[in-house]
This record gives structure tokens, sequence and C-alpha cells, in this order.
């Protein structure tokens, strides 16, 4: 996943903003988180100094003549301005030569998908600008500012990356019902989920405790398989999981059934390929979901089986076949002994074997 800056200046008079801490921004705007940078007036003036020291420091060090891979890419987003503005399609040219003005940097933190209100920008400059020359050039003044900004993005990012490695599948849950707010987010999470041609092909069903009773006395009406050693799920405890037809379902907090649809309108069938792709996509999206849920503290299980593959299932829960696939169901709620407590992840193959 990309890493996108969000720059937040606090503008105060007379003070000169230090490198920012930089937040992840994800789209819609009601879930991306930002850090502000710049001094608050309460700030005492040994914070001052500090931050100073800090800024000389990070501008010393961009005398290293290596770019890194983002810098690279400043540097290149940099000289577009002028190639722009100028017509020149010359390759041949130090961007070290290049100065810009306010209305430069907007555009230029626009293309580096860093963004700042008009305040923002202006204090920025003005800290940029150490010569006091009413420009900033690129390797003396942007760079230092730049390399602070993109390692703070990464350690943002690192956050992010622990985030997906530490999700795991819980399989006990306490009785206390989560919030449908948490539900709510998660599913604005889901619908994020890449999808083919913007297609949309998933619904989401919660499903209350009147209707868990008779999917699990439904369960209960099916004889054995040898898909219920596996809990009936896409995912199964290390430790072995309890037999589908013991399990109290009373007991799980929260159920949400996901489909993917299956025809345009109930007649027009989709065709294989596209299904397929359709099928990716919803898959994609309850991976949002679990991974949104287990970021607010709540555990999920991916479970399916041939409950929900039967006519009653997709009756007693609100499923159009003749529109819709049941894809799975969420299991969700706290985790019994907290999300510590979980069973770890175990994968055979690593980074290298696989790449």
């Amino acid at each position: 996943a990309a890493t996108v800056a969000v720059l937040t200046v606090a503008a105060v008079e007379g003070f000169a903003p230090p490198p920012p801490l930089v937040g992840l921004h994800a789209y819609p705007s009601s879930i991306s988180s930002s850090s502000t940078i710049g001094r608050n007036k309460n700030n005492n003036h040994n914070n001052h100094n500090n931050i100073i020291c800090l800024s000389l420091q990070q501008q010393e060090s961009s005398s290293s003549a290596f770019l890194t891979s983002e810098e690279q890419r400043a540097a290149e987003v940099f000289d577009n301005l002028f190639d722009n503005d100028s017509g020149d399609d010359d390759d041949d040219h130090d961007h070290g030569e290049h100065q810009i003005s306010l209305d430069d940097l907007s555009r230029l933190l626009a293309s580096l998908d860093i963004t700042a209100e008009p305040d923002e920008e202006a204090a920025l400059f003005a800290y940029l600008d150490r010569d006091g020359n009413g420009s900033v050039e690129f390797a003396d003044e942007f760079l230092p500012w730049y390399r602070a900004t993109v390692q703070a993005s990464r350690d943002q990012a690192a956050t992010f990356q622990a985030l997906l490695v530490g999700r795991r599948t819980v399989e006990t849950f306490d009785r206390t019902p989560v919030s449908d707010d948490v539900l709510e987010r998660a599913l604005g999470c889901a619908i994020a989920a890449p999808n083919r041609s913007g297609s949309e092909p998933w619904r989401f069903i919660q499903v209350g405790p009147e209707t868990v009773r008779k999917l699990q006395e439904l369960n209960a009406l099916l004889p054995p398989t040898e898909e219920e050693d596996d809990d009936n799920s896409m995912e199964s405890s290390s430790q072995g999981c309890t037999h589908s037809k013991t399990v109290d379902w009373s007991t799980i907090p929260g159920w949400c059934v996901v489909t993917t649809k299956v025809s345009h309108d109930g007649h027009r069938v989709i065709d294989d390929d596209v299904f397929l792709d359709d099928f990716k996509s919803t898959c994609c999206a309850i991976q949002n979901i679990m991974l949104s849920l287990w970021s607010e503290g709540i555990g999920s299980k991916w479970t399916s089986g041939p409950v929900q593959k039967t006519p009653e299932f997709a009756q007693l829960v609100g499923v159009d076949t003749a529109r819709e696939r049941v894809v799975g169901c969420i299991w969700y709620g706290f985790a019994t002994g907290g999300l510590i407590n979980a069973d770890p992840k175990r994968r055979q193959k690593t980074v290298d074997d696989v790449w």
C-alpha cells in the first residue's frame, strides 16, 4: 500500500515550522489521519531550540550524493515544474539551478501527494526559504525537509504494515455485542476495495440473534462432511477447530454475510471471467473488513461451509440467489482473553520463497 503524506502546519507568527511528522492519507477523508507540524504558542523556548537543532542536522545530511527513489522522484517533479512552464523537453539540466516560488511549491506538494492549506503552504515556504531571497532551491532548501517527511511517512507505513501482518483469526468471542458503528466503519473500508471496472459486486447482510438460532438449527440437520473438520472455515486454528455441530453459534456476537453478484438484474447471468473478477474483488472487501475490525480491537473469522450453500440459508438471511452468491460469513466480536492471545499465524513460506 502506498503511503501518502498529509501536511498540516500550525502557523505561528514569527515562528518557522520544523520538518513535519507525516500521517497516512486515505480516501475518503473521514478515515484519514494527519499529524500537526509547527509549535503551539504554549510550547516553551527549549522545544524551539531542539527543533532548530534537528533541522540543521537534517540540512547537513542533504550533502549526500545518494538519492533514494522518493528523492529522485521529488527531483523529477521539481524539474517538471520548469519543463511544463517552458515547454523544454531537454532532460540534461540540473534541478539545482532552479528555484521555485510559493505558487510552484503548492504545485510541487500536490504532485508529491502532500496536502496543505494555503496558509500552511505559506508558513512552510517561509521556513524553507533559508536565505530569504523569496525562492526555494531544491538541494539545500527543499530536499532536507522532504527527507524528514519521507522518513516520517515510512514510520507511519511501518505501523500500518504491522497491522496487516499482525491480524489473526479469532476462534472464541466474549458475548458483549460490538457497536454497529464499528461494523459501519469496517464496511466503509470494504467498499474501498479494488474492483474490476468499478463493478462493486458486493453486498453485506448483518444477521441478528433470531436468524442465527435458525441457521444453527439448519446446520444441525445437515449430514456431517469432511469439510466440518475445518469448522466450516476458510482459516483454521493451529490448535484445531471445534466441531461445527457443537459450537453454540449464539455465543458469536457479530455475524455479517457477504455476497457477490452473479447476474446484472436477475436475468442476465455474468460470464465466468467477469464473475471471477468480481469474486476476487469481494474477497478483497472481506479482507478490508477484517483489518478494520482488528484495528479497533475486534477479532473476526471468515467462515464458509456447506450450510452457506443451501437455499434455506439464502432464504433465512435474505439472499436472492438469482442475483448473488454467498462468499462467506464473517464472525466478529471481542476476542476472549484479548487479541494478544489469539492464535498466531504460522506461515510455511517466507518472502524469499515466493519472490
